[in-house]
């Protein structure tokens, strides 16, 4: 009886249902996202037990540098003088690496991978869209200045998962109709989720997501998409000209160092240095920065609740072995993927990607701490998503080796 009740809450249906609610929360409810989060996850092993786990293997190998830096924020954690807050930090942690077992499982083990992200897409869609029109209600009736996106925190938090999610619905189009993925349903949401964005004022990702987005599309050759996308960046461009404060922001970007706000971040930096001295291997914590303790200790400005910066703020918080573990997840990706030498649609996808991600994530780096939260769940949906595609393409290169998989990968017809 209770094999046959296993069994059922086994079925496909079951977890989509579940991993659509989880997606479309990632930006708009806390409470259901963890929630959500939590049953994605053990449903993702009670299909690997009906699986045999034969699966399992390759979820732990590819995503290896996520369960170490779980480790490390655990370490971390047990080493802080701020033990309890530092521990609530670790569980952010510890739901990255389940939203790695949630996507890479999602991707393994069920056969149609591409209806796989056209849920995810319309979920992440759908929940940036309900999230959205709660930020303009609160811009319009509560008269607030920025674009701030429920459970994403400030601004510039919604400014950097708003745009990886681009990068992810740009991708998207890049794979096709014959993947399911069309145009007319990506340019809307792409529209949509550039606005808000633009609403957010948060100046470093208007010059990190043109970036990044240009990249992927020279990369991938897209080059109608190209030519759209300069034209819509001109268009919005000359519109931000007609309004003083918007053209004070883009002339800001230009010259960062002679805005205040950025300037300010210094004495953040010195901070995170300080706290590297006396902390050097674990770090304070993970989400400790904004502790008043911390910052009565390391001379730390009243506004830093982060290190307003990818590396200094890990380099404070988890120290060495937290930048290394970070480090390590990166390069690990990157390596994956650039060891692929062939020339097909479905290389190029992976390259543009990844080369993407990346250039997003270190550009807005200098200014945003880019981990933790939704942003760090959606950076597993991603880094998911490649790392299980790229490696199918290695082992269908490898025949010889007798390697195969129930999954097929994206055939080259799918990205002409």
């Amino acid at each position: 009886m209770g094999r046959d009740f296993l069994h059922k809450l086994a079925d496909e249906r079951i977890f989509f249902a579940v991993f659509f609610v989880f997606v479309f929360d990632l930006p708009f409810s806390e409470a259901i996202k963890e929630i959500s989060l939590v049953l994605s996850f053990l449903l993702i092993l009670l299909r690997l037990s009906e699986d045999a786990f034969s699966m399992a293997g390759r979820m732990v190998v590819l995503g290896l540098p996520v369960l170490l830096f779980s480790l490390g924020s655990l370490l971390s954690a047990l080493h802080s003088i701020n033990r309890f807050q530092a521990l609530r930090g670790f569980w952010g942690d510890l739901e990255t690496l389940m939203a790695w077992g949630v996507f890479s499982g999602a991707f393994l083990l069920f056969f149609d991978r591409m209806r796989t992200l056209r849920i995810a897409l319309w979920a992440l869609a759908g929940g940036i869209l309900a999230g959205g029109l709660v930020g303009l209600y609160k811009m319009a009736v509560l008269a607030d200045p920025n674009m701030e996106m429920m459970n994403l925190g400030d601004k510039n938090s919604s400014a950097q998962f708003l745009s990886m999610a681009f990068l992810l619905f740009l991708g998207g189009g890049i794979l096709g109709r014959e993947a399911g993925i069309s145009w007319k349903f990506v340019s809307p949401v792409l529209i949509m989720t550039g606005g808000f964005l633009v609403l957010c004022h948060s100046r470093s990702f208007l010059v990190s997501l043109p970036v990044a987005s240009v990249a992927l599309l020279v990369l991938t050759r897209k080059w109608k998409a190209l030519a759209a996308l300069g034209s819509a960046m001109a268009l919005a461009g000359g519109a931000f000209w007609l309004s003083p404060h918007l053209r004070w922001e883009m002339a800001s970007v230009l010259h960062p160092t002679r805005d205040g706000s950025f300037v300010s971040r210094y004495e953040t930096w010195k901070g995170a240095i300080r706290i590297f001295h006396d902390h050097p291997v674990l770090g304070v914590g993970p989400d400790t920065f904004h502790m008043a303790n911390i910052h009565k200790l390391y001379g730390l400005p009243d506004y830093a609740s982060h290190g307003h910066n990818l590396f200094f703020n890990l380099l404070g918080e988890y120290g060495l072995l937290g930048v290394l573990f970070f480090s390590l997840i990166l390069a690990v990706w990157v390596a994956r993927v650039l060891r692929e030498k062939a020339c097909s649609p479905t290389v190029r996808f992976l390259k543009g990607m990844t080369v993407a991600f990346v250039l997003n994530l270190l550009l807005a780096g200098l200014a945003h701490p880019l981990w933790g939260g939704s942003f760090s769940l959606l950076f597993m949906m991603i880094m998911a998503l490649v790392l299980v595609m790229e490696d199918e393409v290695g082992r269908l290169d490898r025949p010889a080796r007798g390697l195969s998989h129930s999954v097929p990968v994206l055939e080259q017809r799918h990205l002409r």
